[in-house]
């Protein structure tokens, strides 16, 4: 069981190199396509039109920006040229949240980066990253902002609550975690919600997959709590992943998030796959 395809979050921050060379990475183990997906901020122009020869700070930000995704792009291609990768270039036009959105319904696995507060360039749109992970139907696996990662799913964490964001995770990293091992960390909610699947049910689904599996029984505490739990058990494990079910309602203005998925999303320090 393999992916067939594999998008790319790609934008102008320095960080999306090392997404780049992740999924390059993970397409040639999986035998899949890559697909480089270009989305990134794009300003209002009317707010150029309050200042003083704004046709002119409209053309030099245009091609600032074409300059910046052609860049990008031709990295893209050096790295999809070396590895004999099946790729294929796509860039968004207008809105990049609604537009990233279209094109990702595509892919098999989403490959995204987490926002880094302190770089300006990681910023795509309000919430890219939640929605990406929330809305689009497809796993996610998350990079974090800071350290360098080989492709994961030798070692995993799995968050298991018996839900069916939880098994749809599960199932959606098969592909990552075949011949590997997986800790499946229990997780149960106080009260345990009635159609909670046990964790037995997880086990023998990894292993009839041929994933060495076994389970630990998380102490109770807050959604919060259960993050820097699976955080810093996933640390001791010398994990390299965790596989988790993504929690959230909305759109009015915004996105809720989940505790744990909030927590993870903010702390993470290791590739986290999210199902939603």
């Amino acid at each position: 069981m393999e992916y067939a395809s594999i998008m790319v979050h790609l934008d102008t921050s320095p960080r999306a190199l090392e997404r780049l060379r992740m999924a390059a990475r993970l397409a040639v183990a999986q035998r899949a396509r890559l697909i480089g997906l270009y989305a990134s901020f794009v300003p209002d122009v009317s707010w150029f039109y309050l200042m003083e020869g704004a046709p002119a700070y409209v053309d030099e930000d245009r091609r600032r920006r074409d300059d910046a995704r052609e860049a990008v792009r031709s990295r893209f291609h050096e790295v999809t040229r070396e590895l004999g990768l099946e790729a294929e270039w796509r860039a968004v036009q207008g809105d990049p949240l609604m537009m990233a959105l279209r094109e990702v319904r595509e892919a098999g696995l989403v490959v995204a980066g987490q926002y880094d507060p302190s770089d300006p360039d990681s910023f795509v749109a309000t919430q890219f990253l939640e929605a990406l992970v929330l809305d689009s139907g497809r796993p996610a696996l998350v990079v974090p902002f800071a350290g360098t990662f080989e492709v994961p799913g030798t070692r995993a964490v799995l968050a298991w609550n018996g839900s069916r964001e939880a098994a749809r995770a599960l199932h959606d990293a098969i592909p990552l975690l075949a011949g590997g091992q997986a800790r499946v960390f229990c997780a149960q909610g106080a009260p345990a919600r009635p159609d909670a699947s046990a964790p037995g049910h997880a086990v023998a689904a990894l292993r009839h997959h041929g994933i060495d599996a076994d389970t630990e029984q998380c102490p109770e505490g807050t959604d919060t709590v259960i993050g820097e739990l699976l955080l810093s058990r996933a640390a001791e494990l010398n994990a390299d992943l965790i596989v988790m079910g993504a929690y959230g309602r909305g759109r009015l203005r915004e996105l809720v998030l989940g505790g744990v998925t909030r927590t993870m999303l903010s702390s993470m320090t290791l590739p986290v796959l999210m199902s939603h």
